[in-house]
């Protein structure tokens, strides 16, 4: 069984990582390789990486309705943005940039001393709605109008945020698929860091949101300290 704390939000521990997380991806040439990984370009980038980089990775959520919609709109040059990887929330994983490549995922951000953090970072997109609004018939609602139930959400407080609100769950099979893909990455690049959006972007951004076990994230990969349990 996996692991869930009390706020009802998935735990990685090094024995999930062991038991439940079997690294069977690869990255070859910069482009990522395994079971239920497909490639689609983006075409908006800033060039190479310069040497040493990149040396982070961003967690996003897409806050869109399905994976297909969520990686043509990363990937259609008109929309000035692109990432490198989306996970669908049946663990597929869309590459849309080879890895040595700028993406334009971070937008204006600070962390560390650090601003720009495109120019440092691998960006990860998470299918998940996002912030959700809770209806009076007990349903919630996304900004794009699908409804979910209860048993989809986490009601949680942001890490930037004081009250408590509504977020979309990621899946299992999401978070062990994120989880392997950041693993690949660490071992093949030299990642010291991992953020959320919500941590390099804090007055404009709130992903990937308190749905996601990030402190775990980095806990696991990266060693440290875990919180919020």
């Amino acid at each position: 069984m996996l692991q869930w704390n009390k706020k009802g939000i998935f735990v990685l521990t090094f024995q999930e990582r062991s038991s439940k997380s079997k690294l069977d991806l690869r990255i070859e040439r910069y482009h990522l390789h395994g079971v239920g990984v497909r490639f689609q370009r983006a075409i908006n980038t800033s060039g190479e990486f310069e040497p040493g980089l990149p040396d982070t990775l961003v967690i996003h959520f897409t806050a869109g309705s399905n994976l297909a919609s969520s990686v043509d709109v990363l990937t259609s040059p008109e929309n000035k943005v692109s990432a490198h990887f989306a996970v669908g929330r049946n663990g597929d994983i869309v590459q849309m940039m080879p890895t040595n490549l700028i993406a334009w995922h971070a937008g204006r951000s600070n962390y560390m001393g650090r601003s720009g953090y495109n120019r440092y970072s691998i960006g990860i997109e998470l299918d998940n709605a996002g912030q959700l609004e809770k209806r009076d018939d007990g349903l919630f609602k996304s900004w794009f109008g699908k409804s979910y139930s209860a048993n989809e959400v986490v009601t949680a407080v942001h890490r930037n945020q004081q009250t408590p609100t509504h977020w979309h769950k990621y899946t299992d099979e999401q978070l062990l698929r994120t989880f392997d893909l950041c693993k690949v990455l660490i071992e093949h690049h030299a990642i010291t860091t991992i953020v959320g959006h919500d941590e390099i972007a804090p007055k404009r951004k709130v992903d990937p949101g308190p749905a996601f076990p990030l402190d775990e994230f980095r806990a696991a990969l990266l060693g440290g300290a875990t919180t919020n349990l």
